[in-house]
């Protein structure tokens, strides 16, 4: 299938690999489908593209290339809704706020999607962590792609 992006131009994605949000994404409930588009040259960051919208698009990244300590337990209603049978199919991923340049940019790693990579079922979760922060620097030593 086409589909119209924020950063492409028009692109053919597999319709199997489109990421499925049941509710959306908080801010965003009525966009349901996403693909997952590799950035070239930089395997490090990645855009989750609306389907729907050709304008709506988040620069993703690895909350791990982020910071190494990044760890969360995942609640029994998100394991559920996701279908998670094994944690080996779980896929986490921060939203990256872009500015100026990547030295002023964040990470959001209060809220990461988590996203069963067997089913395609993904959701945004917000963490009841006091030390994980909505605009987390990304600084270069910790960006290595």
């Amino acid at each position: 299938m086409k589909i119209k992006t924020a950063y492409m131009g028009e692109i053919e994605i597999n319709p199997e690999n489109i990421i499925h949000f049941e509710h959306g994404i908080p801010g965003f409930e009525d966009e349901k489908g996403f693909a997952l588009l590799p950035i070239e040259k930089n395997s490090v960051f990645q855009i989750l593209q609306s389907t729907q919208t050709e304008g709506l698009a988040f620069i993703i990244t690895s909350p791990y290339a982020v910071t190494e300590k990044y760890n969360f337990d995942l609640d029994e209603s998100t394991v559920h809704a996701l279908e998670v049978k094994s944690e080996n199919e779980v896929a986490v991923f921060a939203i990256v706020s872009l500015k100026e340049t990547l030295g002023h940019s964040t990470v959001n790693l209060k809220a990461p999607i988590v996203l069963n990579t067997t089913n395609k079922k993904a959701k945004q979760v917000i963490l009841d962590n006091e030390q994980y922060d909505i605009r987390h620097k990304i600084s270069f030593e910790s960006v290595k792609g």
